[in-house]
């Protein structure tokens, strides 16, 4: 009977990142820095929260969108952070990042419009363009220094590209797009009324004050989707809680899709993330500059071409010279090593592999012990 499912569902395998993950627990001794999962519990006061709605009977249907306190926070949060004027009814309160993502995408497309995507990229941007019943455009950007040029960008618009999607910092690379980047996505929306996607579950977590970002523009106001989460920043993974902001009529259908998705986010959770945004991360961000300070020494020390990252927690050196694709280095890492990374082909991007470092400092230095004594083989 396959062929009466779902053909946009069949055709994309399911997670690579989740396939390495199988593999390295098959292994006995083996160790994984492959999953963006901090090794930070979420605020006490948040945890003490959600427990306290819960046992106070908070179990009902909530507001499909969120409650209007929680609302407000988010709106708030995002205005002084950005200088921005959303009010409460133009956010929303989601699943998760992932989930808000899959609003928008649902919102602004018809059935063949074109999605930009700059790979490396997350690996679920393709399936979920796909199940919305857009096509995936993939414009690589790892041989221009992680940056999108304009005259690249002009070349992958068609009059069926309907939306940019971009993150900044990025997964898998911890890349902080520059103003010039941002200046491309911008002059493109404008020049061919395209709605630009800012996937920013990351930028929370980011180490040089100096952060460029779309948000505030005036001229963006009516095309840009800003999209984010408790997950990464407060070490609330498991929590699923993200947000997004947009302008009233996209917000309207935004909302729409969300109802028709999941209904709402549960109520007793929403009342624990009240004051969420009142929490001092510092100390978290701290701890991924050091541990990524660590683990750059210790690539660039094995002679690995690594760049810096910016922002979240990952890294992505290049193991092109190595003359194996990046799934046979980390299948090869992990037997021979005991040490499993993520491939750069789950992110669209061959040749490079992801590395998290949101791991305690004894694993971290293990691993890097164990990348080091694989390269030596090679």
């Amino acid at each position: 009977m396959k062929q009466y499912l779902n053909r946009r569902l069949v055709s994309n395998p399911p997670s690579g990142i989740r396939r390495i993950g199988q593999i390295a627990k098959s292994i006995p001794g083996c160790i994984a820095l492959t999953i963006g999962e901090p090794d930070f519990d979420a605020p006490v006061s948040i945890r003490e929260r959600i427990a306290a709605a819960i046992a106070g009977g908070d179990t009902h249907y909530p507001p499909n969108a969120g409650y209007g306190e929680w609302l407000n926070q988010i709106a708030a949060h995002i205005n002084a952070r950005f200088g921005c004027d959303y009010q409460a009814e133009e956010v929303l309160c989601t699943v998760g990042s992932t989930q808000a993502l899959a609003c928008a995408l649902f919102s602004v497309l018809n059935p063949g419009d074109e999605v930009i995507i700059f790979t490396p990229c997350f690996g679920l941007y393709k399936p979920q363009i796909e199940m919305a019943g857009g096509v995936c455009v993939e414009m690589d950007i790892s041989k221009d220094g992680f940056e999108i040029t304009p005259g690249r960008l002009a070349a992958h618009i068609t009059p069926r590209t309907r939306a940019l999607l971009f993150a900044s910092p990025n997964n898998p690379n911890g890349e902080v797009l520059s103003r010039a980047s941002l200046a491309a996505l911008k002059d493109a929306a404008l020049a061919h009324d395209l709605f630009l996607i800012a996937d920013s579950v990351y930028d929370r977590i980011v180490f040089d004050d100096n952060f460029p970002t779309l948000m505030g523009d005036a001229a963006l106001r009516d095309r840009l989707i800003y999209v984010s989460g408790l997950s990464k920043s407060h070490a609330m993974t498991g929590v699923r809680v993200g947000y997004a902001a947009a302008d009233a009529p996209v917000m309207a259908q935004m909302r729409k899709a969300h109802s028709f998705l999941v209904v709402s986010v549960p109520g007793c959770i929403q009342r624990g993330c009240l004051g969420a945004f009142d929490e001092d991360l510092s100390a978290m961000t701290a701890a991924y500059k050091a541990r990524r300070d660590y683990v750059y020494s210790r690539l660039t020390a094995m002679g690995l071409d690594v760049r810096l990252p910016g922002g979240a927690f990952y890294i992505f050196p290049d193991v092109h010279r190595f003359g194996m694709t990046s799934t046979a280095f980390c299948e090869r890492l992990m037997h021979e090593g005991k040490l499993a990374l993520i491939p750069g082909e789950c992110f669209a991007c061959e040749g490079f592999v992801r590395i998290s470092y949101c791991y305690e400092f004894s694993l971290l230095e293990e691993g890097m012990n164990r990348l080091e004594a694989f390269i030596r083989t090679l």
